[in-house]
């Protein structure tokens, strides 16, 4: 048993090296039959110039709350002190048919809040949805409402404004960012390294591998010609990562065991925030 043991580390210390040098982490346990848990190919911003295609789905926003404005007295009519760190410390709760989508950090001290480090994000909003935002001050006891608005479904006119802005119920505003759905470029792929190997662990769903074919469980054997057996995990990662204009053909093996050269291109990506926010 003991020698078996020594012989199996044998056998994955040169994937184990071939790991470290590309700055990667093992997988704590289970075997050494892949490199890396999962690596996703890389998103980033859209050239300037780029025409997106396909464009935004009709059915996603990009939401952010942009500012507030608190009222000057709470809603049982008391006016906040107007010493230091006596004003409130406002955040903001969306919802969509009644269920939170995401809220803001608190605020601290002020009467016209904008949260600069949203959160942001894509949000799947249909035209039947309702919107609804909380306004309320954290507490160290009890968190205590300051306003409340129920949107209801945006209109024509909010939708092509790119903002919806609402009186609160107790005094006050709120702007809500409501915009076309923010774009990511790239393939949309997620994959494992093997000795010798990639497959495929996912794709992004209607993202640039997936309309070109690519699917789970397709065993990529070679990148640009080249044997992945003869590639390093540096320009492996470093080929998915930089697609060239015209495009990048990968040799896969299908899970029918059926082989194809597909070349797939970087393209637009409309991720969603409560899938892919932390990506």
């Amino acid at each position: 048993m003991v020698l078996r043991r020594h012989r199996a580390l044998s056998l994955c210390l040169p994937a184990f090296i071939l790991l470290l040098a590309a700055g990667g982490t093992p997988l704590a346990a289970g075997g050494c039959s892949a490199l890396y848990p999962e690596l996703s190919t890389r998103l980033r911003e859209p050239p300037p110039d780029q025409e997106l295609h396909p464009p935004p789905p009709e059915d996603v926003r990009w939401l952010r709350v942009v500012r507030a404005r608190i009222p000057e007295r709470t809603r049982d009519g008391r006016a906040w002190d107007s010493g230091a760190g006596d004003l409130p410390d406002p955040y903001v709760r969306v919802f969509v048919n009644g269920a939170e989508i995401f809220r803001t950090a608190e605020q601290t001290n002020t009467l016209e809040p904008t949260w600069p480090e949203g959160p942001s994000g894509n949000f799947q909003i249909l035209p039947e949805d309702r919107l609804r935002v909380e306004v309320w001050e954290a507490d160290p006891l009890v968190d205590k409402p300051i306003g409340v608005r129920d949107i209801g479904r945006p209109s024509d006119t909010q939708r092509a404004a790119g903002e919806i802005e609402v009186e609160l119920d107790a005094g006050g505003s709120l702007t809500l960012a409501f915009q076309p759905a923010h774009a990511r470029f790239g393939l949309g792929l997620w994959y494992q390294l093997h000795s010798g190997s990639a497959f495929i662990s996912r794709t992004m769903e209607g993202g640039p591998a997936e309309r070109a074919g690519l699917r789970k469980d397709d065993e990529v054997l070679e990148i640009a010609g080249q044997p992945l057996r003869r590639m390093s995990v540096a320009a492996i990662r470093g080929a998915l990562d930089a697609v060239p204009r015209a495009g990048l053909v990968l040799l896969v093996k299908h899970a029918t065991g059926t082989t194809e050269r597909i070349r797939v291109h970087e393209g637009p990506i409309y991720p969603l925030f409560d899938r892919f926010a932390a990506e």
